[in-house]
């Protein structure tokens, strides 16, 4: 296997060297295609999760961060090893087979991953293919102790790392057996401070025992890998989205095109900011880099969810130009015109026509929808003929306030309004079925006169929404954050006052965007906001500033300005 250069003990010839190897092959400056291979099934296998599992409350926002961790953990184990000791040989593709059966494995439990309604068999699975990962690593450093079993020096830190990966293969032999139908409570909680223990373990090994350096390999390479693997993934993702709320040519409105530009236009400058921050560092000082490797965990994590989130934007862009137009629809007057004969049955018809020509474009989910719509309807047969006379002579809107009418017609009023809002309810979740909201499944079986049920739904939906949106702007701040703080890592050169000034301002903007999020504690503001088309352009040109702060020269200002100086263009004073 390729081992790192630390590897090479004090006055060893480069003859010598190559016997430390499986193989007499190069080394690898440059992540091998199994590797790559590896990484792309990472970028897979939460791009499963995330679509078989909306973060719609705080228990599934838990599961998405437990989740992410453990893939992410398995992920940086397996890396660990392969950027020091992997070759392509039979051994390591083997071993390489079985690390990919077990991310497979992860996507087996996905769907059923739940931290509420536990399944002992998802957990128990889990705990198992974490243990497989682990005990597959322990094979392969027996393995890479066994060709280095001539130099004593190899002997103590190989075996530290091998019993650190072993212990944890035990336990988690040991903690599937804890896990039973029916079962609630947190000891899932163990699966995420465990792996980051080993993680941790794993990387301050790795700068305490110079023959476990990663200092020399292409660590940061596999990460920048990765990082580009999630952001690809996002494209994807758009892209996905994209056929979902475009379903005609004539759904290309300017809302559409700019709110499509703006998620483009920030994955975009994220990558590109994301690479010149870096400045080609890919090799760093021991403490610097464990540092650097450290904080990719949280910089990965709040990357997913914001990228997440950009996606979650675009596709509630369209579904409030939806809304909006339903409103409209549902609130305008009735015009009735010189009607000669019964109105009851032509404002039925008007009104069904309505319904059915949005249930083209949005089909319901649930069929029993389109037959709540047919009752509601029916209903309308029951208001007597005296009161449609009244609303043509009075021009009145409908779903307003019917009390100022005479006693006799405020009943039928308020029967009007109820079915013009439980009409309006039902076609705003099919509205969110459509594109695909994670709605409660009982709505497909409630009745026309489950009123509660579908006022529910209709909240829960919007609450989806809050939440999307306090988690977009919390981890779009994070992200900003965290990418500063790897910039610093990786900056070799001393910083200049316009360089910690720039710093500052990227920290400020960073820290603005999540306070924006805010707004959930008010929800008159935040409705406002959330109906606006200012959501996804606001992170936008965040990241413009911030693209923009990146490539202003602050010494190339100053000599500008004493170069305008120097031709009399500018006095001394200014």
């Amino acid at each position: 296997a390729y081992l790192s250069e630390p590897f090479y003990c004090e006055g060893q010839n480069p003859t010598q060297a190559r016997k430390l190897r499986f193989f007499s092959g190069p080394l690898y400056p440059e992540p091998t295609l199994l590797e790559i291979f590896y990484d792309l099934f990472f970028a897979a296998n939460y791009n499963v999760f995330s679509d078989t599992q909306q973060v719609t409350n705080g228990s599934k926002f838990r599961a998405h961060v437990g989740y992410f961790c453990l893939l992410w953990q398995t992920w940086f184990l397996v890396t660990m090893f392969d950027v020091r000791y992997l070759s392509d040989s039979i051994s390591a593709r083997m071993t390489r087979a079985i690390q990919l059966g077990v991310l497979i494995g992860f996507t087996v439990v996905a769907p059923s991953f739940d931290l509420i309604n536990q399944h002992a068999n998802t957990f128990r699975t889990m705990s198992l293919l974490l243990m497989v990962s682990r005990v597959t690593l322990v094979v392969e450093y027996c393995g890479t102790l066994w060709h280095v079993r001539k130099y004593s020096k190899a002997h103590r830190p190989m075996l530290y790392q091998i019993s650190i990966h072993l212990a944890s293969s035990i336990f988690y032999l040991g903690f599937s057996f804890s896990f039973y139908d029916g079962m609630r409570g947190s000891s899932y909680m163990t699966w995420y401070f465990l792996p980051s223990a080993e993680a941790l373990a794993v990387v301050l090994l790795a700068y305490w025992k110079p023959v476990l350096s990663v200092d020399k390999t292409h660590i940061m390479k596999r990460m920048t890998l990765l990082t580009v693997m999630i952001m690809g993934d996002n494209i994807a993702e758009i892209a996905k989205t994209i056929v979902t709320i475009v379903k005609s040519p004539e759904s290309w409105d300017r809302i559409t095109i700019s709110v499509l530009t703006a998620s483009v236009v920030t994955v975009y400058f994220i990558l590109l900011t994301y690479f010149d921050w870096l400045r080609e560092s890919f090799y760093l000082p021991p403490l610097r880099l464990q540092f650097w490797i450290v904080l990719h965990l949280p910089f990965h994590l709040a990357l997913v969810f914001f990228t997440h989130g950009l996606t979650q934007f675009l596709l509630w862009s369209k579904i409030i130009v939806q809304f909006q137009r339903l409103n409209a629809t549902t609130a305008s007057r009735v015009y009735l015109g010189n009607v000669t004969g019964p109105i009851g049955p032509l404002v039925q018809r008007s009104i069904n026509e309505t319904v059915q020509s949005f249930f083209d474009d949005y089909p319901p989910v649930w069929p029993n929808l389109r037959q709540q719509i047919d009752e509601l309807l029916r209903q309308i047969s029951d208001v007597p003929e005296s009161f449609w006379r009244h609303i043509m002579e009075t021009d009145r809107m409908f779903r307003e306030d019917f009390t100022d009418m005479p006693q006799e017609f405020q009943d039928s009023g308020a029967t009007l309004n109820e079915i013009y809002d439980q009409v309006f309810l039902i076609m705003t979740n099919s509205l969110f079925g459509a594109f695909g909201v994670d709605l409660p499944a009982d709505i497909g079986s409630s009745k026309p006169e489950d009123v509660d049920l579908q006022t529910h739904v209709f909240f829960e939906a919007w609450d989806i929404y809050r939440l999307t949106f306090v988690c977009g702007y919390l981890s779009c701040s994070c992200t900003i954050i965290l990418m500063a703080l790897l910039a610093i890592a990786a900056r070799s050169a001393p910083y200049k006052a316009w360089q910690l000034l720039r710093l500052f301002i990227v920290l400020l903007l960073a820290v603005g965007i999540g306070l924006v999020s805010l707004l959930w504690f008010d929800l008159v503001r935040s409705g406002d906001f959330l109906q606006s088309f200012w959501i996804l352009p606001t992170i936008t040109l965040v990241w413009t500033v911030v693209m923009i702060l990146t490539h202003v020269n602050g010494e190339g200002i100053k000599r500008n300005i004493q170069r305008l100086r120097n031709k009399g263009w500018l006095s001394s004073g200014q």
